[in-house]
């Protein structure tokens, strides 16, 4: 509904009323008649104004992702918005200002935003604004805010629509084509500990068996159905594949800054995505305030529950890396590779480590390290760095997100 936005013109108008009333009536004549006649038109007319129709304006919001009541974004990307707007009525309206909030799920981020336009003679509108670039989270508009003001700036009159609008903006990544944990998986260890449950066939016949129902014809072995007069089917032999659980530190007091932890995530992020590119079966831990354990129990692992993980995901935990290993180790099965994505360096982890490996799990390091390292912290990563490597530990430190690839000793797709 409009309301009134100064009370103190109520007041300012009610007392030149009442003067040029009581002129009209002490003094007379003309002039009095006049001004008091000017003030009565003034007066209609400021009146009206409350019947202007921005109380009852409609609007849609269009983003450039296309219609819709959700979109999904990159973090650090800007959105472009689109409104439209019509107000009823037929009281002349000289301009309209517009607000519009988006607020961030997550921390109560909150970006303001304010145009104006004037309408047409449909009494129509529309703006455009661009978002400043977007932080990893969720992301909804309130309200649109609209209001008018009279030619003389006395009175505002307000009115607002709603048209939700959701946005999801996902962590950065970059692309990889390859990860040395993989050329290292495919012996040692990993061709003995698992089973047949995390396999894929491979390209190589091994044998004939009987045809099952559903068969592809590709499949089918026509010689041998010829000779046996049965129908036969190609075995291919089966590859064993190394399973890989994800680890994230999401100790508060790991990380310097807040772009330090979003580097974990994006890491994170990206060696997901090439994972499951790879066909391989992953886990995924993340212990803070509420912890999350993807694929506990051997369990099945997609990558969309993990990526809106990823989404909401904050630096809130207290609990350390240690301790976190420590329930990894009694939760998961034997023989998988633990990749650990933090900044922890203390000596507790060595420990957990160790029982990791005690365990038949083999262990690996991602350092996400602080962009600007004095030199005390850079010698204890470097004696990090050779005690891994001495323990036959994959260990890769990042800074920045576009060096991953050279850190993993790969290339971007």
């Amino acid at each position: 509904m409009s309301r009134l936005h100064f009370p103190r013109a109520w007041w300012l108008s009610a007392i030149l009323y009442i003067t040029a009333f009581c002129y009209l009536l002490f003094q007379g004549g003309k002039t009095s008649l006049m001004l008091f006649a000017i003030l009565n038109v003034l007066g209609i007319y400021l009146m009206l104004g409350r019947w202007s129709g921005i109380g009852g304006v409609q609007g849609i919001r269009l983003a450039e992702t296309g219609e819709g009541k959700s979109t999904f974004l990159t973090a650090g990307m800007r959105l472009q918005v689109k409104l439209r707007m019509q107000i009823p009525g037929f009281w002349p309206l000289p301009y309209i200002i517009v607000r519009e909030k988006l607020v961030r799920s997550t921390g109560g981020e909150a970006q303001l935003y304010e145009m104006s336009f004037v309408p047409d003679y449909r009494r129509r509108g529309e703006v455009h604004f661009e978002t400043a670039p977007l932080r990893r989270g969720r992301y909804h508009f309130q309200k649109t805010d609209c209001s008018t003001r009279d030619i003389f700036g006395l009175f505002e009159h307000r009115g607002s629509f709603a048209e939700p609008l959701h946005i999801q903006v996902l962590p950065r990544t970059v692309a990889l084509r390859d990860w040395r944990l993989f050329r290292r998986s495919q012996r040692g260890v990993f061709q003995h500990t698992f089973t047949s449950l995390w396999a894929r066939e491979t390209t190589q016949i091994d044998g004939v068996r009987e045809y099952i129902h559903g068969d592809r014809l590709s499949r089918i072995h026509w010689n041998a159905t010829a000779k046996t007069g049965h129908w036969k089917s190609k075995e291919f032999e089966r590859e064993a594949l190394p399973r890989v659980v994800f680890v994230l530190d999401r100790n508060a007091s790991s990380y310097a800054t807040t772009e330090q932890f979003e580097l974990a995530i994006s890491v994170a992020a990206s060696l997901l995505e090439l994972t499951i590119a790879k066909g391989m079966p992953i886990g995924f831990v993340s212990s803070g305030q509420a912890s999350y354990w993807y694929g506990e129990g051997r369990s099945h692992v997609s990558r969309d529950e993990v990526l809106q993980h990823l989404v909401d995901v904050e630096a809130d935990g207290t609990e350390p890396m240690s301790e976190i290993l420590c329930q990894v180790a009694e939760r998961y099965e034997q023989g998988i590779h633990i990749v650990m994505i933090g900044s922890s360096t203390d000596n507790q982890l060595v420990v957990a480590m160790n029982n990791l490996e005690s365990k038949r799990m083999v262990p690996s390091v991602i350092h996400i390290a602080d962009k600007h390292l004095s030199a005390e912290e850079t010698l204890k990563l470097r004696n990090w760095q050779i005690m891994c490597q001495s323990k036959q530990w994959e260990f890769c430190s990042v800074s920045q997100l576009d060096k991953l690839p050279q850190a993993l000793g790969v290339v971007t797709g």
